[in-house]
C-alpha cells in the first residue's frame, strides 16, 4: 500500500451499506453518505433505465414502486430481479451499490483508494461468496473478503479478550439477526458457528410498532389508515413513507429518552409510545434472537459461563431492551459502542482470519467453507533527525518501536554530545513516562508474526531546511504473542536524499529488542535493549556515527491485512508480512 494511500472497508448490509476509510496518518473514519453513515441498500430503475441507489432510489421508488429492489443482498440467489419492465443481474444491483460507496470514498480520501475488505454473512458458502467477490473486483480495488463476525470481533479488539477464549457476536441490523460464536487466536479470530435468521431486524420492530398503531389510532379512520398500509398513488405512498419514518425515529428515540410521540399523517395524529410499551412490542422478536443465540451456542459447544465476552453489532443492538435481555439469559454484560451500525465496516480493516473459519452452522443451500479473509498488515515507525550544516544535530523523533536515536557532534566531530537514551522523557515534550511503562503487555493480534519494511521516510535538517529521506527497506520486525518485538538491521537499506548537488545517506546496523503494547491506535513501548551502529554519509564520506538506540515515544499505526504501517510527525514506515 502506497503511504499515502487509503483502505476501504465496507459492510454490505441487508437493509443498509457501511462504509469506513483508513487513511495515512489519520484513525480510520466512517464515510457519509447524504449527511449519514448509513446508505440505504436499495436499487430503483430510473425512466432512462440507469440504476439509482441509496436515498435516491428510495426517492424514485415513490413514483415508480414497480422498478424498485430495497435489499437486493436478499436477491443474491436469484440471479436477477424484474424492476419495471427489465431484468436486472443480481450482480448488477450489488455493483451498483458498491460504486457508489467507491465514488463518495474516492471524493473524500486525501490519497488513492488502494484496497478494499468488503465483508459477508458467516454462513454464506462459497457460491454465494465467489459471486460477492465477483462483483467487487470489477468494481473495488485490491479486493480481500472477511466474514461479518470476525469482522465485528475485530472492532473490540482492544477489549481485553484472552487468546483462545470465545465471544458471542450478536449483530441485529435493520433486517437480519445473525449470532456467532467466536474464538480469539494469536493472529486474530475464527468462526466457531453461526446462526442467522434472514426476516428479524430492526424493521420488524417497526411493523409491531406499526400494527400497535393500527389497533389504536388506525380504528379513527380506517380508510386513511388502509391508505397509509396500502398506498395506491405517489401522494399515499409519500404517506406510507412518511409514517414508517415517523415509527423508526420514534423507536430510536426511546434509546435515549423514556417516552415520544408518533405522528401518524393522513390521520393526523400524534401518538404516544413509551420505552416499556415498546419493550413488550419488541419482546416477541427479541425472543427469536435469544432462541438463535442459545442455538448457536450450543452448536459452538459453548455454555453460557465460557463466554469471555459478549459484542453488540448493527443499528437495532442500540436498543436498551437488547443489552437487558442477553444480560438476563446469559449472565455476561454485553460490550457497548456509541455507533453499534459501524462496528462491521470498521473492524473489517483491522479484521484477521484464523487459520480455519468454517462455521458449525450454516444456511444449508450454500454451505460454508473457509471464508477469504485476508491476516491484517502492519506498519512500523519512522525515525527522524536533525542535520545542520555538514555535521550531525540530530533530534530523532521516534514514533513506534522501532525508532532509533543519533548523537549530537558538533562541526568536525567536536564537542561530541551522547547519544539519546530511550528514556521516557527523551520522547515526550512534557518529560512524564509514556503509558507503556507502567502497563502490562497487550498487543494487537493483527501485528503478531514477521514483518519486513518495504520503504520509509524520515525528515532531517540540512543546512537549515527539512530535507525528506527515502529507503530503509529490508529491515525486519517480529511481533511475538507475549508483547516482545526484536527489530534487525542486517539487511536493511540506507536511507538516501539529494540535497544541493550532495548525495545523503543514514545506514543503520544491528538488534533491537523492546516490550509493547497496543491501544486506541497506538503502539506503546518500554524495557528497550539495542545492540548496534548508525553512519551517517555525505558523497561518501562518513561525516558522523554513533550507538543504535531507540525512544520511547507512542505511534500511530494501522494494521490492515498483509500491511502495517506506522505514522508519525516525520515520516512513516511501511511494512509487508513475511509469510
Amino acid at each position: 500500500m502506497n503511504g499515502y494511500g487509503a483502505r476501504l472497508g465496507i459492510d454490505f448490509g441487508t437493509s443498509h451499506t457501511v462504509a469506513a476509510l483508513a487513511e495515512h496518518g489519520r484513525p480510520p473514519r466512517a464515510i457519509l453518505f447524504d449527511g449519514s453513515p448509513l446508505l440505504p441498500s436499495a436499487v430503483c430503475v430510473d425512466p432512462s433505465g440507469r440504476l439509482v441507489v441509496g436515498r435516491d432510489a428510495l426517492h424514485l421508488a415513490l413514483s415508480m414502486p414497480a422498478g424498485f429492489e430495497p435489499t437486493p443482498k436478499r436477491r443474491v440467489d436469484d440471479g436477477t430481479v424484474l424492476l419495471g419492465e427489465r431484468e436486472v443481474p443480481v450482480e448488477e444491483l450489488i455493483e451498483a451499490i458498491l460504486a457508489r460507496v467507491l465514488e463518495e470514498a474516492k471524493r473524500v480520501a486525501l490519497g488513492p483508494v488502494t484496497g478494499t475488505t468488503l465483508t459477508f454473512p458467516a454462513s454464506w458458502g462459497s457460491r454465494r461468496r465467489d459471486l460477492l467477490r465477483a462483483v467487487a473486483e470489477r468494481t473495488l480495488p485490491t479486493v480481500s473478503l472477511v466474514a461479518e463476525p470476525v469482522a465485528a470481533a475485530s472492532s473490540f479488539a482492544d477489549r481485553a479478550l484472552p487468546v483462545g477464549q470465545c465471544a458471542l457476536v450478536y449483530d441485529f441490523g435493520g433486517g437480519t439477526f445473525d449470532a456467532s460464536v467466536v474464538r480469539r487466536h494469536a493472529t486474530g479470530f475464527e468462526t466457531v458457528a453461526t446462526e442467522g435468521l434472514a426476516d428479524c431486524g430492526g424493521l420488524d420492530v417497526d411493523a409491531a410498532i406499526v400494527d400497535h398503531l393500527g389497533g389504536t389510532v388506525g380504528q379513527r379512520d380506517q380508510v386513511a389508515w388502509r391508505r397509509l398500509t396500502n398506498p395506491g398513488d405517489v401522494a399515499d405512498r409519500r404517506a406510507s413513507r412518511q409514517l414508517w419514518d415517523n415509527v423508526r425515529a420514534g423507536k430510536e428515540m426511546l434509546s435515549r429518552a423514556t417516552t415520544t410521540l408518533v405522528h401518524v399523517p393522513l390521520i393526523d395524529a400524534d401518538v404516544p409510545l413509551g420505552r416499556e410499551e415498546l419493550d413488550e412490542l419488541t419482546a416477541p422478536v427479541l425472543a427469536r434472537t435469544l432462541d438463535a443465540t442459545r442455538a448457536v451456542l450450543t452448536a459452538a459447544g459453548i455454555a453460557d459461563r465460557e463466554l469471555g465476552a459478549v459484542y453488540l453489532a448493527g443499528g437495532s443492538s442500540r436498543m436498551p431492551a437488547v443489552g437487558t435481555a442477553l444480560h438476563r439469559a446469559l449472565g455476561v454484560a454485553p460490550t457497548l459502542v456509541d455507533q453499534p451500525e459501524l462496528v462491521v465496516a470498521e473492524g473489517s480493516l483491522r479484521a484477521t482470519a484464523a487459520p480455519s473459519d468454517s462455521p458449525a452452522t450454516a444456511a444449508p443451500s450454500d454451505s460454508p467453507a473457509t471464508p477469504a479473509a485476508v491476516p491484517p498488515p502492519t506498519r512500523r515507525p519512522k525515525r527522524v533527525a536533525v542535520w545542520s550544516g555538514v555535521a550531525l544535530a540530530v533530534v530523532l523523533v521516534a514514533g513506534l518501536a522501532a525508532i532509533p536515536t543519533i548523537g549530537r557532534r558538533g562541526d568536525g566531530g567536536a564537542d561530541p554530545r551522547a547519544a539519546v537514551t530511550g528514556t521516557a522523557t527523551a520522547g515526550t515534550p512534557s518529560g512524564t513516562p509514556s503509558p507503556s511503562a507502567s502497563a502490562s503487555s497487550r498487543v494487537d493480534p493483527c501485528v503478531l508474526g514477521s514483518w519486513r519494511l518495504t520503504s520509509g521516510t524520515q525528515q532531517h535538517i540540512i543546512n537549515g531546511a527539512e530535507q525528506q529521506f527515502r529507503g530503509g527497506a529490508g529491515k525486519t520486525a517480529v511481533y511475538r504473542a507475549d508483547g516482545t518485538v526484536t527489530l534487525d538491521y542486517k539487511a536493511s537499506a540506507a536511507y538516501t536524499a539529494s540535497v544541493g548537488g550532495a548525495n545523503w545517506r543514514m545506514v543503520y546496523r544491528g538488534v533491537g529488542t523492546m516490550n509493547v503494547r497496543h491501544a486506541d491506535g497506538l503502539e506503546y513501548t518500554r524495557d528497550i535493549k539495542a545492540k548496534g551502529s548508525y553512519q551517517f554519509y555525505r558523497n561518501g564520506e562518513r561525516r558522523s556515527s554513533g550507538a543504535l538506540d531507540f525512544l520511547p515515544e507512542p505511534s500511530r499505526y494501522t494494521c490492515i491485512g498483509d500491511e502495517l504501517t506506522f505514522y508519525y510527525s516525520t515520516g512513516s514506515e511501511e511494512f509487508s508480512r513475511v509469510r
